[in-house]
């Protein structure tokens, strides 16, 4: 069976352990299931848990910790890290709210991280071995890989499935670069490991998980340098949501290197070029941000029958693979690599794999945040997609300065975008950034989930004062540009 280690080995540590994957578990004999779903991750266990509440007989298996990244190495710690790093910043802002401390707040970075490891062991209750067998689901531990194109074999255990669905998440993506080797850089993993706070930290990568952790220890007392290949922060995201927090970026202090590619490393010194020549940056710990890529190796697919390529298990719009028994759920097959999006592939897998639901990936609309602050939201189209796609839309946006109760918190950095197809009010997208897009960006969601129009959404009462009323707010002033062009449209017809 795996050994997992997580280091400090103290007791948050051993104890996530312990729930994610008790040594000493002893895997049953092996048998016949209904469904066998590789990986105890989020898509995992929510396909797992699915299919078992369903009365189908589920088999789930887990070479690491069940959890899977986002509660052991992604949204568990790094929200916790987050959450240490605002606290700290506040606290430096007191002469606003009318308090000073006698100093500049003081980090002990060792206090820190153990909260974050607390967090962590907390969170990984819920996804624990024994919470999964309780919800009727039999676990086995070990490594697993398809042997035949209704057979998986768990470390020498054969478990036959009618049908199985692989949720085996992603890995860290690596960079080739040179003089760079394994161990002399941190990832998303192994930065929840230090115990000390680095003094001089570069991060490569200017996605959402650089740009995440750069800010979080840079507030934390580290001196950052983020250096990013794209000539821009969040690429993938609205352009004026990334230069948003450029320029919030360059006022806390980071150091910012944007269109920039590293080619050399070693010696506490990273060689990086670009527009602007070359540069040499220092460096005591080193972090890798630069995104993750599908876990397929040593699965056995060709066995099975399941094609797959760079980007990971290729499926159809049901998720079903080229072996029509085997689906793919999560980040191992799909391109929106979130966890709520992995649980929600995860049902589709379940529903369409035993109760013949056909529901397709396309019928999700599926929001995403980047926890920086403030915080990214978007929900379906960018304006940059929408020209892509050949769909003409009407933008309608507030700042969060105009909006009361964001001013009043001191959060009006920030502003929220609602996209329409134009001449009507079906809403095709949003951007928002404001201190808690990733709380407020669900009302939209469900808007364009349901199709509600921005008619509805303006009638729709909101509390005041909040800082989602900026939505109401929008959809009004939506409503009364409708008006205007019908008043004007009939005065029109009159004159005629």
């Amino acid at each position: 069976m795996t050994t997992v280690e997580l280091f400090p080995a103290d007791i948050y540590n051993q104890k996530t352990i312990q729930q994610g994957h008790p040594p000493g578990w002893t895997n049953r004999a092996g048998g016949d299931y209904d469904l066998v779903v590789l990986g105890g991750g989020p898509a995992g266990l929510v396909a797992a848990i699915t299919a078992a509440a369903g009365g189908h007989r589920v088999a789930m298996t887990e070479q690491r910790l069940t959890g899977g990244t986002c509660v052991n190495f992604g949204c568990t710690p790094s929200k916790a890290l987050i959450r240490c790093a605002r606290a700290v910043h506040d606290a430096g802002r007191g002469a606003e709210f009318g308090f000073r401390l006698d100093g500049p707040p003081r980090t002990d970075f060792g206090a820190v991280m153990e909260r974050v490891r607390r967090m962590r062991s907390l969170s990984s209750a819920g996804d624990a071995v024994q919470a999964v067998e309780q919800a009727g689901v039999e676990v086995y531990l070990g490594h697993t890989r398809f042997t035949a194109p209704n057979l998986v074999a768990v470390d020498g255990q054969q478990l036959r499935f009618r049908k199985a669905v692989i949720a085996t998440g992603a890995d860290p993506l690596t960079l080739p670069i040179d003089g760079l080797t394994t161990g002399e850089y941190l990832t998303n993993e192994s930065v929840f490991s230090l115990t000390e706070l680095p003094l001089r930290l570069v991060v490569i990568g200017g996605g959402p998980l650089g740009c995440e952790l750069a800010q979080a220890f840079r507030r934390l007392g580290s001196e950052v340098d983020l250096v990013s290949a794209t000539e821009h922060l969040l690429p993938r995201d609205e352009p004026e949501a990334g230069e948003l927090i450029r320029r919030r970026f360059e006022h806390e202090g980071l150091r910012l290197h944007l269109g920039f590619r590293a080619v050399r490393a070693g010696g506490g010194r990273l060689t990086v070029q670009g527009p602007g020549g070359t540069r040499e940056v220092p460096y005591d710990a080193l972090l890798l941000g630069t995104g993750r890529q599908a876990n397929i190796e040593h699965l056995g697919l060709e066995a099975a029958g399941v094609r797959f390529g760079r980007d990971g298990v290729e499926v159809d719009e049901y998720l079903r693979s080229s072996n029509p028994d085997i689906y793919a759920a999560g980040d191992v097959a799909f391109p929106q690599k979130f966890t709520h999006a992995a649980m929600a592939t995860a049902r589709l897998c379940a529903t369409n794999a035993l109760d013949g639901a056909n529901r397709r990936a396309r019928e999700l609309v599926i929001p995403h945040c980047t926890y920086t602050d403030p915080e990214v939201a978007q929900v379906g189209l960018t304006p940059r997609q929408a020209r892509e796609e050949g769909i003409p839309i009407d933008e309608y946006r507030l700042e969060l300065a105009k909006v009361e109760r964001a001013f009043i918190d001191g959060e009006e950095e920030g502003f929220a975008a609602m996209y329409a197809r134009r001449g009507s009010g079906e809403m095709v997208g949003a951007t928002l950034v404001a201190a808690h897009a990733g709380e407020m960006i669900s009302e939209l969601t469900l808007a364009m989930t349901h199709k509600v129009p921005l008619e509805v959404l303006a009638e729709t009462v909101h509390c005041y004062p909040t800082q989602a009323e900026v939505f109401q707010r929008i959809a009004l002033e939506y409503a009364k540009t409708r008006k205007t062009a019908a008043t004007d449209e009939a005065s029109g017809r009159m004159n005629r």
